[in-house]
């Protein structure tokens, strides 16, 4: 007891330890983000994208482009830079951040902190340069990383390192989006799609929650968005609108894995050199941007005047052609070698979609009856939840996000008829795992969970050979050498009276074997056990008490012998389910 509290002390002193470390890099790269934003889009395309209220962003907003025509070159360049220095630096700092710390947590790899820092400059010129990504992939691989790194410097258990790099994926997600609570939760759920890392949760909200306030001191602590949603009330209309953007939420998120998933398989059999690939999709990308600025940076600051209903700049066609351009801007970005994070663009299209679908039903209806702000917090709600099979960190990442705690009752109708229309087969993260069985880090689990789901009658050899005790020794010398076994049952009539093994035959002396009866040299009164015994109880019995093989009986009052099972059966056993 005391070894445990004292591990979990432990875990949880280095859990605030890793909550600084990725605060400091969470303001780092924010700062970074804004740089390049600035050098990119601002002073060569003359182009300042919106900010949310969180960052500054306000009203007197005036959309201009100054030169358009250089929206796909700088965007290529930026795939250009990104490409060069990835392929020569870090491979593994290319795409998906997150989904490369979640490979990490269940196959134990490692996580350089060169990969982490790499990450946080691509992904800063990826965003910046005008390619659809989101921030929390650079800071979700920053913190796995840091918590890896912890776990290695001080040569912690494995279990011990997965559990502080959940918490520094958290605590990264948690900083960068303000957002400590749903840090915490998405350092145990983002994981798996249908299970919870449970042994994280503690340590994840507490790294988050430092993290936040430490990148809070550079950055402020105000919420990401502004929003001003009115208390919810129900009608046919309202509860039929919610309906329907959850069915439309599930096709967009089908949609968008599709989409980003075909994206990744042509340009990983394009036949040009990997540092021309995000070069190609920044170009790309950029197209996009002419058509829509929506499918630009990380568009949070649009998401914000949709949050509003201002519609200034956009005209209802576009902002619908908005939906499929983000999404293929955002796979062209990642899809193609290009650095960041699936999670914020995910939001951007959910947000759009809900936006649109409230201007389409108040136009329908003929009266202003979805709020456009609300509907776009559900959308992007609902529309991740789908892609991502997180639900419960996504609802509490939007409400902290957006302080749109009255959204909630609309949410849950939209998100979870999202979630299961769409099905969890396939996410956006390629790495999750269904659960914590399948998973490679719990495999010793899900040994234990196979081993006691199976029975002895499932497993054991029912045609055995049996020995009396008045046979000699020399038989079951020679049994044993031709058909390759280790133990023999000895039996009168069907009762199970003894074993004899191998190590048994070889304390007799070769020239008595064949005065020797078998009765002389076996175990009487043998361990068996009952056909209906599960597995795991058997390979208890077996580890302590030291035995190899055990009689299979009938019950224990007639000890009659109906099978016999051995560690080998169950090896065999455990391959077949493919655990071993």
């Amino acid at each position: 007891m005391i070894k445990e509290i004292y591990e979990i002390r432990k875990l949880l002193f280095l859990s605030v330890i890793v909550g600084v470390v990725a605060g400091l890099f969470t303001a780092a790269f924010l700062k970074s983000l804004d740089f390049s934003t600035q050098f990119f889009l601002g002073h060569i395309v003359g182009y300042t994208p919106p900010k949310p209220a969180g960052e500054g962003g306000g009203e007197g907003y005036v959309f201009y482009i100054a030169h358009k025509a250089l929206l796909p070159v700088v965007t290529a360049i930026g795939g250009l830079i990104v490409g060069f220095l990835v392929y020569y630096l870090a491979p593994e700092a290319a795409g998906i951040g997150t989904d490369v710390a979640i490979k990490a947590f269940h196959y134990g790899l490692p996580i350089g902190i060169k990969s982490s820092i790499l990450k946080l400059i691509t992904s800063a010129i990826t965003i910046g340069s005008g390619g659809s990504s989101g921030r929390e992939g650079p800071m979700a691989l920053i913190g796995a990383g840091i918590g890896r790194g912890l776990g290695d410097l001080l040569k912690l258990s494995s279990k011990e390192k997965n559990i502080l790099l959940a918490a520094g994926l958290g605590a990264g997600i948690g900083a960068v989006f303000r957002a400590p609570l749903a840090g915490g939760i998405l350092s145990a759920e983002v994981f798996y799609k249908e299970d919870f890392e449970v042994e994280a949760l503690v340590p994840g909200f507490l790294a988050s929650i430092i993290a936040y306030l430490v990148a809070g001191a550079f950055v402020g602590y105000k919420p990401l968005f502004y929003t001003h949603i009115p208390f919810p009330h129900f009608s046919s209309e309202i509860l039929g609108g919610y309906v329907v953007l959850g069915i439309v939420s599930a096709f967009v998120a089908k949609f968008l894995i599709w989409t980003f998933y075909k994206v990744k398989e042509v340009f990983d059999s394009l036949k040009v050199h990997p540092i021309l690939k995000p070069a190609i999709g920044g170009f790309l990308v950029g197209l996009c941007g002419l058509v829509t600025p929506l499918a630009i940076g990380n568009s949070y600051g649009w998401v914000q005047m949709l949050m509003k209903g201002e519609l200034l700049y956009i005209s209802f066609p576009v902002l619908i052609l908005s939906v499929p351009l983000v999404v293929l801007a955002l796979s062209l970005t990642l899809g193609s070698g290009g650095s960041g994070g699936v999670f914020g663009p995910s939001l951007v299209i959910g947000g759009i979609t809900g936006a649109v679908l409230s201007r389409f039903f108040n136009d329908l209806l003929g009266a202003q009856v979805f709020d456009m702000g609300t509907m776009t917090v559900v959308g992007m709600v609902s529309v991740f939840t789908a892609a991502a099979s997180a639900p419960l960190s996504t609802i509490v990442l939007v409400a902290e996000m957006t302080q749109g705690y009255n959204v909630l009752p609309y949410a849950l109708i939209s998100m979870t008829l999202a979630q299961n229309l769409a099905g969890n087969e396939r996410t956006i993260f390629y790495y999750q795992k269904r659960n914590r069985l399948e998973s490679p880090v719990h495999k010793d689990e899900l040994k234990a969970y196979i081993l006691k789901t199976a029975k002895v009658k499932d497993v054991m050899t029912t045609n055995v050979i049996t020995l009396t005790p008045e046979d000699p020794v020399i038989k079951a010398k020679e049994i044993m050498a031709k058909r390759f076994i280790a133990g023999i049952p000895i039996v009168i009539g069907k009762k199970v009276v003894g074993i004899v093994t191998t190590s048994d035959v070889l304390k007799v002396e070769p020239e008595k074997m064949k005065e020797t009866k078998v009765k002389e040299i076996m175990t009487p009164k043998p361990r068996c056990v009952l056909p209906d015994w599960d597995l795991l109880e058997v390979m208890r019995i077996f580890t302590s008490e030291g035995y190899g093989r055990a009689p299979v009986v009938k019950d224990f009052e007639s000890m009659e012998l109906v099978g016999i099972i051995s560690r080998s059966d169950i090896a065999r056993y455990l391959v077949k389910r493919g655990v071993v």
